[in-house]
């Protein structure tokens, strides 16, 4: 069983996102070393990015970008800012971008299809939580479906014309998307399920706060005022 509910997951993204959008320097450090624990406490599997060389690409782009878009004081080649100002610059980027992703890895991976109903059926947006369910989940296989249809083009040899390859591989990959998507939507309409219609109980249950949700607030408020009134 999962220590807190859907909302206590839900309470954690949003805590990481806003410490990551309003914090800054080394205090980001410090954001990212919470959701760290956070992670390899209650939610492990949302520090499988962690692993993939795809994140860490993404994090040293906003490293890289650091020299050119600060304006120190320090020597410069061209566009390149050569100081600390450039270093520290794109180590902030890289700092905000880690923690912003991490937030919303650690607390929606968590979250089922049925966990994200419940807590928009409990706010009266049932469809709506359906709609993001079926988007999060659909990220996965997106993946799945862009190195497929990649390599069929590929060793079909479709990409010895790169126009008509690129072509083919965005109308592929569009349309196999949109039968995927169809396919949920029918079979949500075979087990009768209605947006404008109110949840079963067990839905219910399952987005009910509990004492562990109300520990975790207590616990991100004051790690909050601390690094606010202490920075």
């Amino acid at each position: 069983m999962k220590p807190f509910s859907a909302w206590g997951y839900l309470l954690f993204t949003l805590w990481g996102v806003l410490l990551g959008l309003i914090t800054g320097g080394w205090w980001l450090a410090v954001v990212a070393i919470c959701e760290v624990g956070f992670g390899v406490l209650y939610s492990r599997e949302g520090l499988r990015p962690l692993r993939r060389f795809h994140f860490w690409l993404f994090i040293g782009t906003g490293l890289a970008l650091g020299p050119f878009l600060a304006r120190g004081t320090g020597e410069t080649l061209g566009p390149l800012s050569l100081g600390w100002t450039g270093f520290l610059t794109g180590l902030e980027m890289a700092g905000r971008a880690f923690t912003l992703t991490l937030a919303f890895t650690l607390g929606l991976s968590a979250l089922s299809l049925s966990d994200l109903m419940a807590v928009f059926d409990r706010a009266g947006m049932r469809g709506l939580g359906f709609s993001l369910g079926v988007a999060m989940n659909l990220l996965s296989t997106l993946q799945e479906m862009v190195t497929l249809t990649f390599d069929t083009i590929r060793l079909r040899g479709g990409f010895r014309r790169p126009l008509v390859g690129l072509r083919l591989f965005l109308v592929t990959l569009v349309s196999n998307t949109l039968r995927y998507g169809d396919q949920i939507v029918d079979a949500a309409t075979v087990r009768a399920f209605d947006p404008n219609a109110g949840g079963s109980v067990g839905i219910y249950a399952a987005s009910r706060w509990r004492r562990a949700d109300t520990e975790l607030s207590a616990v991100l408020l004051v790690v909050s005022l601390a690094i606010l009134f202490v920075r």
